[in-house]
């Protein structure tokens, strides 16, 4: 897959459409995105969980804007978009699709964590329990474990291991280490990592490979 994968597109259409995350698990939270329709010839080559920026109106102009939006389905001339509803009225000036990253495409065990929980969380407010960084023959790994609440009555152990890292901020581990936002981007051939916290440890950081599995 082309992780640096954009397109110009002309929309032919909007409409609401509701989701279900995780519709084949106990807990279940109806989500609403947009279903947006589109003229063009080339087919839309996406994953579920995408992360894409979305591109509206002409550059230089008021109604210019960009913002993110999450790929729910993709069909070749049509997208199920969840992005925040403040941006629906824009929707049908969308110009330009821009793949940000796709945790399908670039995680080692995405899958598993989707087809769990319905999609790929941010981890926001997860509890950091235990951060592990290794170094052998000059080449750092970091691991960490985050208590990830999917609801109240639920919650699962997370692991990542992030390979061949290379550092570019990293706060100290405290007695309270609780993530605000895990998020992830493309940097030509590596993965850019920004964990920003409430409290406690935080890091911003390149890795080669990420692996990601529940406990």
């Amino acid at each position: 897959m082309n992780r640096a994968w954009t397109l110009n597109v002309s929309v032919r259409s909007v409409e609401r459409e509701p989701f279900w995350y995780a519709p084949q698990t106990p807990w279940q939270i109806q989500g609403q995105g947009f279903r947006v329709k589109f003229h063009t010839n080339r087919a839309i080559d996406l994953l579920a969980q995408d992360q894409l920026l979305v591109t509206v109106g002409e550059e230089g102009t008021a109604n210019w804007a960009a913002f993110i939006g999450t790929v729910v389905e993709c069909e070749p001339d049509s997208l199920l978009l969840y992005t925040s509803p403040q941006y629906e009225a824009q929707l049908m000036d969308i110009r330009r699709l821009e793949r940000e990253f796709s945790p399908l495409a670039s995680i080692l065990g995405a899958q598993h964590v989707i087809e769990t929980l319905g999609y790929f969380p941010p981890f926001h407010y997860d509890e950091i329990t235990d951060v592990q960084l290794e170094t052998v023959q000059n080449i750092q790994s970091l691991s960490l474990v985050l208590t990830h609440n999917a609801d109240q009555e639920w919650e699962q152990q997370v692991h990542f291991h992030f390979e061949h890292i290379q550092q570019e901020m990293f706060s100290p581990v405290e007695a309270s280490n609780v993530c605000l936002q895990l998020s992830f981007t493309n940097a030509a051939d590596q993965i850019r990592v920004n964990l920003d916290a409430v409290s406690g440890f935080s890091a911003t950081f390149l890795c080669s490979t990420i692996h990601i599995q529940f406990h």
